[in-house]
């Protein structure tokens, strides 16, 4: 009998995980069953559980117990029980999985490339969340694992900049960018190296030095020290934080000079934004990379950015997972029993900027 476990996270308050048994998934003609190998838990993770309920990601990994969802990772698995003919066992899969150790998934739209989970429950929500990519079977396990913490984020980082791109940057003359020690912000500054205009960080006082050493912030500054930017110079406000609190300090301190408010995470939020019609200046507006990549499926550009999207993403990577200086230090951890702790870390804010936590959840 395949034991099998899942990490449900209680809606009430985020920081808190639990790790539960549930019996071995019992497969219909159509599905299958995959062993998951490994994932990453990141900030990003929480801003999925924050927009849980708003934007549909509890309803993907249903949880076993009313007021606890299943927060998504992503990560690698290979099927190890096959009832679809065109999905036999040995597949390995790059997609969204929960924190768990198997996930039962129903294979559509299966190509040499890739299938989408047609699960019932996982309709609804934007196809990127319920496609799996089939992976060789060799795998060189760093390069995984800088895939599954940066992939989701980077890909978040590289359509935000495209946004802005599209839209001229808002003619901005700096970029002001909060949560700056995140995996997604400094991606998102890396992404808008084209535009002239300076990436200035806003981070914590135990992140300055952490995001000085990054590169790819002209200067960074603590939130206490956000009166000390330049308020006359037209500003593009890249929040990562979707601290509420922070967000009218900027909106006050700018005034008529910001140019735009782009909500694209929330690591220190824990709810969708609410409308605020007493913020000074333009009301924000929230960033959802799926979207995007499904208006580029629209208009029939998904071949042609996936294209640009991959050769920045493999510079991306060759220049944080360089060996002589990493952007991050990776921390593996065996099983599941790691995950409540480095999840409530997520939560309060403690969790080392510099490091990067891969589960092996079935690893002996």
């Amino acid at each position: 009998m395949t034991r099998c476990f899942l990490v449900e996270s209680l809606k009430s308050d985020l920081g808190v995980a639990e790790l539960v048994g549930i019996p071995t998934p019992q497969l219909d003609d159509g599905e299958v069953l995959a062993r998951i190998e490994r994932f990453a838990l990141t900030t990003n993770n929480m801003t999925y559980a924050v927009y849980g309920d708003a934007l549909g990601y509890w309803n993907l990994f249903p949880a076993t117990r009313t007021g606890y969802g299943c927060m998504p990772a992503w990560g690698y698995a290979e099927i190890i029980d096959s009832k679809a003919s065109d999905v036999p066992v040995g597949t390995r899969v790059f997609g969204y999985f929960p924190i768990a150790t198997h996930l039962k998934m129903r294979p559509t739209k299966v190509t040499s490339r890739s299938f989408v989970d047609g699960a019932g429950h996982r309709t609804g929500t934007p196809e990127v969340y319920n496609l799996y990519e089939l992976q060789p079977q060799e795998a060189d396990p760093r390069h995984d694992s800088l895939i599954a913490i940066y992939r989701p984020l980077f890909i978040t980082s590289y359509t935000a900049a495209d946004y802005l791109r599209d839209r001229d940057f808002f003619d901005a003359e700096q970029f002001v960018i909060s949560s700056a020690s995140s995996k997604t912000a400094y991606g998102t500054a890396y992404c808008l190296a084209d535009s002239q205009a300076p990436k200035i960080a806003l981070t914590s006082a135990r992140n300055i030095d952490f995001v000085n050493g990054l590169g790819h912030y002209a200067t960074a500054h603590e939130y206490t020290d956000l009166t000390s930017l330049d308020a006359t110079k037209r500003t593009v406000y890249v929040d990562l934080s979707g601290d509420p609190a922070l967000r009218r300090r900027v909106h006050e301190h700018f005034g008529d000079r910001l140019a735009f408010d782009c909500l694209v995470g929330s690591t220190q939020a824990d709810g969708f934004p609410e409308e605020d019609a007493s913020l000074v200046g333009p009301a924000p507006v929230f960033f959802f990379a799926a979207l995007q990549l499904d208006a580029y499926k629209a208009e029939g550009q998904s071949r042609t950015f996936m294209q640009r999207y991959q050769r920045a993403e493999r510079d991306f990577l060759e220049h944080v997972g360089r060996p002589e200086r990493p952007a991050i230090e990776l921390i593996e951890h065996t099983g599941l029993e790691d995950a409540a702790t480095v999840i409530a870390g997520f939560h309060d804010g403690s969790t080392d900027p510099a490091a990067g936590h891969i589960f092996s959840p079935n690893a002996e």
